[in-house]
């Protein structure tokens, strides 16, 4: 068994060799999510039905305009798992020692799109199956084919057979996965939550150390500044943190399909 430190140290050194590979094949994601969550958030909304209020008047409720809603999401989506898509083509490459083509790990994401959308349908389906056949069957099949995805995009398979792949991969290493996922998944997202934690609270900081400085009626503009700045800062944080993830998915991977 490889040690899960190995395999985190192995990632760590493709991200610092390619950062900027990542940067590139992770900014449209992190992009595309900011203008989603800001559109709905100052989303238009429109006149609805008439309602009565509590003091007995006649008002217009607001309703969202769903279906741009519905395209901004969907973009957001398609978006996201091509680069994604990108990122596990090109961190795969540069486990390897390879150089990252960026262009055409765009290309692999695009062609690959329909094919990865299918297999992880099928691969959530029957973790949710086995989650409601009393849970335990949900997490060991979670742990069988947590390389699906792997497979269809790095080997090509399709469907079933991305599934049987990962199965392969994972046969007799049940113990070894969830300890690797277990270990990886906890060092990448306690860390991203401390990073995140700590921006957040060196700007919370200052911004409160300088409302005592400045005049009582910019108090309110001053906090919404040190809120947008805050929100960069973190966007800014995950755009450095979220590359790690699936670098360390494919060590997992690489390590498996090398024995």
């Amino acid at each position: 068994m490889t040690h899960p430190a190995t395999l985190l140290k192995n990632s760590w050194r493709a991200y610092a060799r390619d950062f900027r590979t990542w940067l590139i094949l992770i900014s449209p994601i992190v992009g595309l999510g900011v203008i989603t969550v800001a559109w709905i958030y100052f989303y238009p909304t429109t006149q609805g039905p008439v309602v009565i209020d509590a003091s007995g008047s006649q008002v217009w409720t607001d309703i969202p305009l769903s279906a741009e809603i519905l395209i901004a999401v969907v973009a957001f989506v398609l978006v996201a798992r091509v680069f994604t898509t990108a990122i596990i083509i090109s961190s795969y490459r540069s486990l390897n020692g390879q150089k990252p083509n960026i262009k055409e790990s765009i290309k692999v994401g695009w062609r690959t799109f329909w094919p990865v959308i299918w297999v992880a349908i099928l691969r959530d389906l029957i973790i949710i199956g086995g989650l409601i056949l009393f849970i335990i069957p949900g997490i060991i099949w979670g742990l069988r084919y947590s390389l699906a995805v792997q497979a269809a995009v790095i080997e090509g398979k399709r469907g079933v057979s991305a599934l049987h792949r990962s199965r392969e991969l994972t046969n007799g290493k049940l113990f070894e996965t969830f300890v690797n996922f277990g270990v990886i998944g906890t060092i990448i997202g306690c860390g991203a939550w401390i990073a995140i934690a700590a921006v957040t609270a060196v700007f919370i900081v200052l911004g409160t150390m300088i409302t005592f400085i400045i005049p009582a009626s910019a108090n309110d503009a001053f906090a919404t500044v040190v809120a947008i700045v805050t929100a960069i800062a973190e966007i800014i944080t995950v755009w450095f943190i979220k590359p790690l993830s699936p670098l360390a998915i494919n060590s997992v991977y690489k390590d498996y399909s090398d024995k």
